[in-house]
């Protein structure tokens, strides 16, 4: 890439701090001081770089928006937008350098998504990387490259257990991470995530479960057992943990559950399997879905709270709403109606709208599917075997 090209790319991306600082800045104080209690006139330039880049990029605000997505929308060099356009995608990964490259660019290897990419450093800071080490480090996308974004952490391990046990982290608590720009691996766990749906719904009876929180541990210990050890293969008659004994010399680890304890404290906890989303825990999700199957649901106390809890929480998808528009058109309708004090609302000319306002973020971004097939294939499942756990 040209060098001219990098110093615009690093003073666009200069800009956008700045706007982001200038334009948030009452939210920008305040998250700051969340992060770094009492600290945040005293962050080291790393610390504050890996915050500033962050909150522009990857903090959404209250209106589910990031500060890109503003920045986007109201910065008026065209030019700028086109470049900027992409950085919605921020890739997190442990990165093996193969090889370096002329003018401070290096090929990497993403562990995490198992994906190749070009990287440009700062032309006038030059990285003493060196051939076969690791890092810790973002990128984002650039033309047909990639730029260093936040913070480069050089690791002082080469050991294959001690980075894999980064790699499962990451994958763990940004399964995203896992699958952006790995097609094949994407393909593969929509596969696997299709045949977890047909187990779903043949255990529970159908694709949508409404309990009491309580016994929501209890069910899902109850949902992997049959589906690794008493569901069989239609082609080999294997259950999965016979397969996965077959392969690895084990039973596989059991399951981890780490619910939240406003989930079990739940009376009408909802759990949806979707063949995109996965596995979808929602609260309130009894109640939300009796507000549009009755045509008297005004009568339901707080039922306006709860339409609008779901569609002002932004770690909740326009799932939820879509099954009750296919469901109960005609009562979804009225809800919305009643809802925005409209007189008129139709699903075919207003929803889409209605759901662009409030998850704006989910017709920026591409959903990628809830399991994770490398947990099986790959040496990241050397974290789990780790434990030792049995069933």
């Amino acid at each position: 890439m040209p060098v001219s090209l990098v110093h615009r790319a690093m003073q666009l991306r200069q800009k956008l701090v700045d706007y982001g600082r200038e334009n948030f800045s009452e939210l920008y104080a305040q998250t700051l001081e969340q992060l770094f209690p009492g600290r945040n006139q005293e962050l080291n330039d790393d610390e504050r770089l890996a915050f500033d880049t962050w909150f522009v990029l990857e903090y959404l605000l209250p209106d589910h928006r990031t500060i890109l997505s503003h920045f986007l929308k109201n910065w008026e060099d065209g030019a700028d937008l086109v470049l900027a356009e992409q950085w919605h995608m921020v890739i997190q990964g442990i990165f093996q350098v193969r090889q370096l490259l002329p003018g401070n660019h290096f090929e990497l290897f993403n562990l995490v998504n198992e994906v190749s990419y070009t990287v440009a450093g700062n032309p006038d800071a030059p990285l003493p990387l060196e051939k076969g080490e690791y890092i810790a480090a973002k990128i984002i996308p650039f033309q047909d490259y990639h730029l260093f974004t936040g913070v480069i952490d050089r690791l002082p391990t080469r050991k294959k257990n001690e980075l894999y046990e980064l790699v499962a982290e990451i994958q763990l608590h940004n399964p995203r991470m896992a699958f952006i720009d790995n097609k094949e691996r994407i393909a593969q766990a929509y596969r696997i995530q299709a045949e977890e749906y047909q187990d779903f719904v043949s255990f529970f009876g159908s694709a949508e479960v409404i309990l009491n929180g309580r016994e929501l541990p209890e069910k899902m210990r109850e949902f992997y057992h049959y589906r690794y050890f008493q569901k069989r293969s239609q082609e080999t008659g294997a259950t999965i943990a016979r397969a996965f004994q077959e392969k690895y010399h084990q039973l596989p680890p059991s399951p981890s559950f780490d619910f939240l304890p406003d989930l079990e404290a739940q009376e009408n906890l909802g759990i949806i399997y979707d063949k995109t989303e996965g596995m979808v825990f929602l609260l309130e999700y009894g109640k939300f879905k009796e507000i549009f199957s009755r045509k008297d649901f005004k009568r339901i106390k707080n039922w306006r709270q709860v339409i609008q809890g779901y569609l002002e929480d932004p770690m909740i998808s326009s799932l939820p709403f879509k099954l009750m528009a296919q469901a109960y058109p005609e009562n979804t309708q009225a809800v919305f109606k009643a809802l925005l004090k409209v007189k008129q609302f139709s699903l075919d000319e207003d929803f889409a709208d209605l759901i662009k306002e409030h998850k704006p973020m989910e017709m920026m971004t591409h959903l990628t599917p809830a399991i994770i097939p490398s947990l099986v294939k790959s040496k990241t499942f050397l974290k789990s075997l780790k434990s030792g756990s049995k069933w």
